[in-house]
């Protein structure tokens, strides 16, 4: 079933106004007489204030904010077997920042903001061993509580993100260069950014979709090494 989104903010709104304006004119025809004629109803349509992308991956759940402060697990993370070695943290995180910071550098003021792990965070990048079935990377939100978590959007409640947490698959393979690996491999290796571009967009709650996006549903190395005109403009739509 295809969900239609709609923008809960006012600002938001497409606004058209129009009116109607009956007149008359008068011609004096040297033939005949006077002539009148008639025209009719002129309708004057503005164009919106402000486009909106109400896109068919947004799914309608937003921050309350428009800045999210996260930690990485270092720990966790540099589990993570990357260009073939583990114990890598710093190529790791440098690779999260990458797609982190794409997000960042968009022109919506949503911002992902990256604080110390030794201060207290609630919003986590994990990394842990979900095996050889295991997904390459799940993004968990949770919506209205910290206890109240989804790992899909599926029956997920429209309201606000107050928690979220994305984990790569310590299993898995990962690359710091562009790896083009058929997502039926199943265990990579995947390039790290390329995934973690894709996570975060299902922090900003956009699901999954089969249009030209770094939200494309399967894996593919031209869709997600970047954030796509379409993505931006609708996290601006959003957040502003």
């Amino acid at each position: 079933m295809q969900e239609h989104v709609y923008v809960y903010n006012l600002a938001f709104f497409d606004i058209y106004m129009s009116y109607s304006k009956l007149y008359t004119m008068s011609i004096i025809d040297n033939i005949r007489g006077l002539a009148i004629i008639t025209v009719a109803s002129i309708t004057i349509i503005l164009l919106p204030i402000t486009s909106v992308y109400a896109t068919d991956y947004y799914s309608g759940r937003r921050w309350g904010g428009t800045t999210v402060d996260l930690c990485y697990d270092a720990y966790g993370l540099s589990s993570l077997r990357i260009d073939g070695q583990i114990n890598q943290y710093t190529k790791v995180q440098q690779q999260i920042d990458i797609a982190r910071n794409d997000w960042n550098n968009l022109p919506s003021r949503f911002t992902l903001n990256k604080v110390r792990s030794d201060q207290w965070c609630i919003n986590w990048v994990y990394g842990a061993n979900r095996g050889y079935n295991g997904p390459a990377a799940e993004t968990m939100l949770c919506i209205n509580s910290v206890s109240t978590c989804y790992y899909s959007f599926d029956n997920m409640p429209s309201d606000n993100i107050v928690k979220a947490a994305v984990t790569f698959n310590t299993y898995d393979s990962w690359s710091t260069t562009r790896e083009c690996t058929s997502w039926a491999d199943e265990d990579g290796p995947w390039t790290l950014n390329y995934v973690a571009r894709h996570e975060f967009g299902h922090w900003v709650a956009f699901k999954h979709t089969a249009t030209v996006s770094v939200m494309y549903y399967l894996y593919n190395c031209n869709y997600r090494d970047s954030i796509k005109q379409h993505d931006s403009d609708s996290l601006t739509s959003i957040y502003g």
